[in-house]
């Protein structure tokens, strides 16, 4: 079991690194996007569409950057009053937390996977650029998902390492 969630947490690992690398590409793009069109709009030459633009790839960045801070547990915890209890009850907590965390996740990528389908059902496409919306919402399920699956794993690694302690 222990080999298995150890491969299974190393491909995760691999996988967002990618992933937030692709988040780190689409910041760059943004602020590249959003720079150029405050440049060419005094000319009359604006970008259009650089509002949805921004906003789609806002969704990438945010969403596949959850993804390495999930991995990473870089999400914020009260440290302060939680290192003052006992073991036991930190532990407790601490699955807890990730229960509920795990829970959130999944539904956020649930309702995600959900509403794009409806998406895709209607035809609804973006205002301006008339881009289809459904891959977008489809990325924030998949990273959403993917971050409840690295949950899920460390939830399932939590008893090997307290038998290490």
């Amino acid at each position: 079991m222990k080999q298995l969630l150890d491969g299974l947490e190393g491909g995760l690992e691999k996988l967002s690194i990618w992933l937030n690398r692709g988040a780190a590409g689409a910041l760059i793009a943004m602020m590249f996007l959003v720079n150029a069109n405050v440049f060419l709009r005094p000319f009359g030459r604006p970008i259009w569409g650089t509002f949805e633009i921004v906003g789609f790839l806002g969704t990438i960045v945010i969403s596949f950057s959850l993804i390495q801070t999930t991995f990473s547990r870089g999400h914020m915890a009260v440290e302060i009053v939680i290192s003052r209890l006992p073991l036991n009850v930190r532990l407790a907590l601490g699955l807890i937390n990730r229960l509920i965390c795990l829970t959130i996740l999944a539904l956020v990528a649930r309702q995600s996977a959900i509403y794009g389908i409806k998406v895709v059902l209607s035809g609804q496409v973006s205002a301006t650029l008339k881009m289809p919306i459904y891959p977008f919402l489809y990325g924030i399920a998949f990273a959403f998902g993917l971050s409840a699956v690295i949950v899920l794993v460390d939830i399932l690694k939590a008893p090997l390492r307290v038998e290490t302690r």
